[in-house]
């Protein structure tokens, strides 16, 4: 796949301004313009960068095979790392069970959430997807029951509904629940997690249950579709790296249907959602459910909260699935609205990581840095068994600033990317472009609203503007003029 064309890298420094904070990060940022100069800003670069791919000859959009070139992987590697994956998850579950309760001195919610969930994540996107030879139940799955096991056939008619359920039950737990940060509730997740993985691969054999209803792995293989590396299974135990263009993988969509769409659906909503709780539209929506329940009910809006991450899930399904039914009626019939909403459900996946990148960013680089002092005393006894334990976080590593350039970013090349890349599956699928064009008209639309939508969330928490001194101007300072903006103390979204 080649790049589209340097007009397109142009359209995403329209989008590119100034300042912010996000996930950990306990200050403000003061924006030199009204934040909707951001929004409405963001929401044409994606409207020109629709323009600009449907203005360029087809031929620009074609792409390369599926892997440039590959390379072998050490067997001895990938034994060690292996070894280290099943440690850590023995850690995890030990730490969290055995070791200190406070959050704050235990191994198991840092490395839980901010080193795997947040950092794995975003690793798997923007570099490789190294889970299927790592993955650390199907290693000990393999050692203890795998040659001997006799599987059942995976039903179709399931897909990957189990694993979209398992998903919005883990981001239940992580955002909604009171034990997101309880060490032992944890272990006892990691624990239920663990036998569940292991029944269902029993019955259906590892293969199909990590390929269909395995959560986790279906949601690093999806954003691993998107990285420039990608892990190939060449005989046997053995494994190849393979190089492609970065967002080759999401161009295929063969094997999606119904579910794979609720379950990129999944994806999406969960961490909107997670910004979505710090905004003032969100508080008048829990002062709404509360009207309608027994006083003192839901004092603590766990009713509220899970209603709508159930809620926003569906409406994004609802919202997508639409568009596509628009799509169907655009294209006179050559595909129907269910076929186009499968074709094109992996260009979503760079907006989940854009948000994803957008939203954790200060959190992996501020907070991750206490893995450090935890990794010396990972059950909080005192130990110092690396010289790390006194080791205490650098919280001005990255300014609110720039988080905010990282954020706004991050949102909008999400968007462009998944723009062009709906080029590339319209043109490959529609046959030619001004069914291309027609097609995507509505996918555009709804992916400028995302995108305004997207970055008005996240803002809300963490930036405000604030009107300058009307008496200021550059003629009475003698002096250089002083910065746009600065970061002043505020409050920890």
């Amino acid at each position: 796949m080649r790049p589209v064309a340097p007009a397109v890298i142009a359209c995403a420094a329209l989008g590119f301004a100034g300042a912010a904070h996000a996930h950990g990060v306990g200050e403000r940022y003061d924006l030199p313009v009204p934040l909707g100069y951001y929004v409405v800003g963001a929401g044409l670069v994606i409207v020109l960068t629709f323009a600009v791919a449907a203005a360029f000859p087809a031929r620009l959009f074609r792409h390369g095979p599926a892997t440039a070139r590959s390379w072998p992987v050490p067997t001895i590697l990938v034994a060690t790392l292996r070894l280290v994956a099943v440690l850590l998850l023995c850690l995890a579950v030990a730490t969290g069970l055995l070791g200190d309760p406070h959050p704050a001195r235990n191994f198991a919610p840092t490395f839980l959430w901010i080193i795997w969930w947040c950092g794995y994540s975003l690793f798997a996107a923007l570099v490789a997807d190294l889970w299927p030879a790592l993955n650390p139940w199907r290693v000990v799955f393999d050692r203890v029951a795998g040659a001997g096991n006799q599987p059942r056939a995976y039903p179709g008619g399931l897909g990957e509904w189990p694993a979209a359920a398992q998903l919005l039950l883990f981001a239940w737990f992580e955002i909604v629940s009171p034990w997101a940060s309880d060490p032992s509730a944890i272990a006892m997740l990691a624990l239920v997690y663990s036998i569940t993985c292991w029944a269902g691969m029993m019955r259906f054999g590892a293969d199909q249950w990590l390929d269909r209803a395995d959560p986790f792995a279906l949601v690093f293989r999806t954003l691993g579709r998107f990285a420039p590396l990608h892990l190939i299974r060449s005989d046997g135990a053995r494994w190849r790296l393979g190089l492609r263009w970065p967002g080759a993988g999401l161009l295929d969509a063969r094997g999606a249907d119904a579910s794979t769409v609720a379950f990129v659906m999944v994806m999406l909503s969960t961490v909107l959602f997670d910004g979505f709780l710090g905004t003032s539209l969100w508080r008048s929506w829990d002062r709404l459910v509360s009207s309608f329940l027994p006083r003192g009910m839901d004092r603590e809006g766990y009713i509220a909260a899970t209603l709508g991450l159930l809620g926003i899930w569906l409406g994004f399904l609802i919202a997508y699935q639409a568009t596509a039914w628009i799509m169907g009626l655009l294209t006179r019939g050559l595909r129907s609205g269910a076929e186009h909403a499968q074709a094109f459900c992996f260009t979503l996946v760079p907006i989940a990581i854009g948000y994803n990148l957008a939203h954790n960013f200060s959190y992996i680089v501020v907070q991750g840095q206490t893995i450090l002092a935890l990794a010396s005393d990972p059950f909080g006894r005192g130990w110092n068994l690396f010289d790390t334990a006194t080791f205490r976080p650098d919280i001005g590593l990255v300014g609110a600033g720039v988080t905010w350039t990282v954020a706004v970013s991050a949102i909008v090349v999400g968007h462009m990317v998944g723009v062009i890349l709906a080029h590339l599956v319209a043109l490959r699928s529609l046959g030619g472009r001004t069914q291309a064009v027609r097609a995507l008209a509505p996918m555009t639309l709804l992916m400028v609203l995302y995108t305004m939508a997207s970055l008005s969330i996240l803002a809300e928490p963490i930036v405000r503007y604030r009107v300058p001194d009307p008496g200021y101007t550059r003629l009475e300072s003698p002096g250089p003029a002083p910065p746009a903006a600065v970061a002043r103390p505020g409050i920890e979204c």
